[in-house]
C-alpha cells in the first residue's frame, strides 16, 4: 500500500531531517570564517569560486613559474576547512607548479550545506578556475586528503584531469563513516566505482597508523584502480598528512606522469616507504 497525503509528506519531512543530522555528523562542517594567517607562513592569493548553482567559495592560490602547465588543486578532509588545506598545500609550492586550494559549501566561511553532489560541484567549480589560472593548456593535478581524496576522485569522472594524489582515502563512507552510521547516509562515496571509472593514473598513500582508513580500505582501492598506478605504505603515519614527508613524493608523481613514466616511479623513496605498482 503507497502513502498518500499527509502521511507521505510527513514521512519525506521525517527521512529529510533524519538525513539532515546524519549529514552534520559526518562532514562535520564548520562554517565560521577562518584565520589563514595561523596556518602558512606564506600568505596566498584569495580565490572566490562561484558553483554552479550560485554559491561564493573562498579557496587560495600560489601562482608557480611563468610557462608551467601544471596546477594542484588541493582538497582538504572532513572536519576541516580551507585554511587547514593550505597548510598542507603549501608544502607543494616552490617547486613550479600552481597550487590553489579548494573549499566546500557549509565549511570555513562559505554559505549552503554539504551534499555528496554539492562537494562535487564545488571541486568541478575549482577546476575550472584552475584551468583559467594555468592558461588553456593547463595539466590539472587533483591532490585530496581523506573526504578530499574522495571529492577528486569523483570530480576525476567529470573534468579532464592529468593524475589523482589521494591521502589517506577510503573506499566508501560505509566502511569508513563513524559509529556504523555510513549504511544510512544518503551519501555514499563509493569510492571503489569511481577508482574503476579512471582514465588517468591514481597515486594513493596510507599510514599503517591510520586509526580510520585501515589496509583493507586501501587495499580494496588499489584493486580497483586503473594501471598505471602506485600505493605508497607510511609506516607509522597515522590519518593526517605528514606533508614534510609526502609532498616530494607528490612532486615526483607530477613529474612522472607529465613523463609518461609511471613505471620507476618514485625515483627517490625513502627507506621506510613502501610503493606497490600496477
Amino acid at each position: 500500500m503507497s502513502m498518500r497525503g499527509p502521511v507521505a509528506i510527513s514521512f519525506a519531512l521525517a527521512l529529510s531531517a533524519c538525513s539532515a543530522q546524519l549529514r552534520e555528523r559526518i562532514y562535520k562542517a564548520d562554517a565560521a570564517p577562518v584565520e589563514l594567517a595561523r596556518y602558512v607562513r606564506t600568505m596566498p592569493d584569495e580565490q572566490v569560486v562561484r558553483t554552479q548553482d550560485g554559491l561564493a567559495l573562498k579557496g587560495y592560490y600560489w601562482p608557480g613559474a611563468a610557462g608551467d602547465r601544471d596546477v594542484i588543486v588541493f582538497f582538504h578532509g572532513r572536519g576541516s576547512n580551507q585554511a587547514v588545506g593550505a597548510r598542507y598545500a603549501e608544502y607543494l609550492t616552490g617547486k613550479g607548479d600552481h597550487v590553489l586550494v579548494a573549499s566546500y559549501r557549509g565549511f570555513g566561511g562559505n554559505p549552503g550545506k554539504p551534499s555528496e553532489a554539492g562537494l562535487i560541484a564545488d571541486g568541478r567549480a575549482f577546476v575550472a578556475r584552475a584551468r583559467e589560472l594555468a592558461g588553456p593548456d593547463a595539466q590539472v593535478f587533483l591532490v585530496g586528503h581523506s573526504l578530499g581524496g574522495a571529492v577528486a576522485l569523483h570530480v576525476a569522472r567529470h573534468e579532464t584531469v592529468a593524475g589523482v594524489i589521494t591521502l589517506s582515502t577510503f573506499d566508501s563512507f560505509a566502511a569508513s563513516a563513524p559509529g556504523g552510521i555510513g549504511a544510512l547516509l544518503p551519501d555514499k562515496w563509493d569510492n571503489v566505482a569511481a577508482v574503476g571509472k579512471l582514465r588517468v593514473p591514481l597515486v594513493m598513500t596510507y599510514g599503517t597508523a591510520d586509526q580510520r582508513v585501515d589496509q583493507d580500505q586501501a587495499a580494496a582501492l588499489f584493486k580497483a584502480a586503473p594501471s598505471p598506478s602506485a600505493l605508497v605504505t607510511v609506516p607509522g603515519a597515522g590519518h593526517n598528512p605528514q606533508m614534510e614527508r609526502l609532498a616530494p613524493l607528490i612532486t615526483q608523481a607530477i613529474a612522472a606522469i607529465d613523463a609518461d613514466a609511471m613505471t620507476t616511479y618514485p625515483q627517490a623513496l625513502p627507506e621506510d616507504m613502501t610503493v606497490t605498482r600496477k
